[in-house]
């Protein structure tokens, strides 16, 4: 039953009737609450934030229905259920013009209480439920946004705007902890004579499959980011030594060097790689990548297909 699923507030001032009931309603909510009046209850509702109230009418210092009022003002998504032993028009209408979700008639049939208290319970469920939806379709929606802004649709690898933002905390880290770090630029060669035989989706399957083969061969922590068309660059945070980029680098060479089959057709494809190195975070961000474009271009003017580090 829905109705276990959530906390009741009983206000009534007839002690006898307030016991008999509290035998039938306690084992059927989750918790229950009782006051002997309107402002008990009032000052209980404040307290413990029940999630549906059932009241009766005629109370001393405040009725059921003033109560409800003030309940209302506080939260009007609050349902209220009144039970009185009288059955005037006027006080319907007060009860409609307050916005009551139920009005119970003494004697209580309590088969009719309970299955009404049921179906106000598995209102609220199915608003709990529709609320959820809808806070699980925006996360995936904001989600969605986040990973169009962030990364590559066609490599889902981190595009230039995340590459950004990565290499300005890398660097930052960097000066922190006083550890070197590394960026290289990597550049397919002659890409576009694969574009131009083969067709665009050629050319995008030697890309899938060239960020693939490299990160087999990168470090977790290192963060490969496509800025470009055919660029791509790699943040290589606190490296060891001189020797372990020269031996990455060659990894990377190597790994590229598998040709994509498409179409019955072997689309082989090599790159060229540029490297310059930020000393404990120390020098200008733009510098570092300008260098790395630099030596990247040398790379290509050496013959391709090789890397280059940059030197003062």
């Amino acid at each position: 039953m829905a109705l276990h699923t959530f906390s009741l507030l009983y206000v009534e001032d007839d002690k006898n009737t307030q016991e008999a009931m509290k035998e039938i309603l306690k084992d059927e909510v989750k918790v229950l609450y009782q006051a002997s009046n309107g402002e008990e209850g009032l000052a209980l509702f404040k307290e413990k934030r029940p999630d549906i109230i059932l009241t009766d009418i005629n109370m001393p210092k405040m009725s059921g229905l003033d109560m409800a009022l003030v309940i209302k003002h506080i939260d009007r998504t609050i349902p209220i259920v009144i039970i009185s032993a009288f059955d005037e028009k006027s006080i319907l209408l007060d009860a409609i013009n307050i916005g009551i979700d139920g009005f119970v008639v003494k004697p209580v049939d309590i088969e009719k209480l309970i299955e009404k208290l049921e179906e106000i319970a598995q209102n609220l469920l199915n608003c709990i439920d529709a609320e959820k939806a809808r806070e699980d379709a925006l996360k995936k929606k904001e989600q969605k946004l986040y990973e169009l802004a962030h990364y590559d649709t066609l490599t889902s690898i981190p595009n230039r705007f995340l590459f950004q933002q990565k290499l300005t905390s890398t660097i930052q880290r960097a000066e922190e902890q006083k550890y070197n770090t590394a960026l290289f630029f990597i550049d397919l060669d002659d890409f576009k004579i694969i574009n131009d035989s083969y067709g665009h989706k050629a050319g995008d399957s030697v890309l899938i499959d060239f960020v693939e083969n490299i990160k087999k061969v990168i470090r977790k922590t290192d963060t490969f980011a496509r800025i470009g068309g055919d660029e791509f660059a790699m943040i290589v945070e606190n490296f060891t030594t001189k020797k372990s980029l020269e031996q990455m680098a060659q990894k990377i060479l190597e790994a590229i060097a598998v040709p994509t089959k498409f179409q019955g057709n072997d689309l082989e494809v090599s790159c060229s790689i540029g490297i310059s190195i930020c000393v404990e975070g120390k020098g200008d961000i733009e510098e570092l990548i300008h260098h790395a474009d630099l030596a990247m271009y040398q790379a290509k003017a050496q013959g391709k297909s090789n890397f280059v580090f940059y030197e003062l």
